[in-house]
């Protein structure tokens, strides 16, 4: 399982980067900042039904994409710890709305990086589980130690 995640999060990532910044037909025309928390989220929750193309794309798509960075403690050992990653995954996600504004290439929202960040916890989760049930021995990628219960970061 590690090393498919290993080889594969690089390229998702930079799949995901190309999309945010020049996908989706996007275009350099200006850059804008919506900091109200829970704006966006209530305006596609209000006008859009949730089974319409915007909805999914705007709220479900947002959450969806991000559940794969909730297991790079597979790869990272110290972001196998959920307040660094929560941490070093909102500057992250912060840093690439502020690029979209600045290069004027898509919306700064709060609400996505609200939303990017419960896809994240949502992998994290998943994670957890998997590495409970030992599905795929994730157990193993994580050097966990059931006895203890808990993980050793042996190198």
């Amino acid at each position: 399982m590690k090393r498919y995640y290993a080889v594969l999060i690089p390229f998702y990532t930079m799949f995901l980067l190309y999309m945010m910044f020049y996908g989706c037909g996007r275009h350099p025309e200006f850059g804008f900042l919506q900091l109200n928390p829970l704006q966006s989220i209530t305006y596609f929750l209000r006008y859009n039904n949730f089974f319409s193309e915007t909805f999914m794309v705007n709220i479900v798509g947002n959450i969806l994409v991000f559940i794969p960075f909730g297991g790079l403690g597979l790869l990272i050992k110290k972001l196998n710890n959920l307040p660094l990653l929560f941490f070093l995954f909102v500057c992250g996600i912060s840093a690439i709305e502020l690029a979209q504004y600045y290069t004027a290439r898509g919306t700064a929202d709060i609400d996505d990086v609200f939303l990017n960040t419960f896809g994240m916890l949502i992998g994290y989760a998943a994670l957890k589980v998997a590495t409970w049930l030992n599905i795929a021995n994730i157990r193993l990628d994580l050097n966990y130690d059931p006895i203890k219960s808990s993980y050793s970061y042996s190198r």
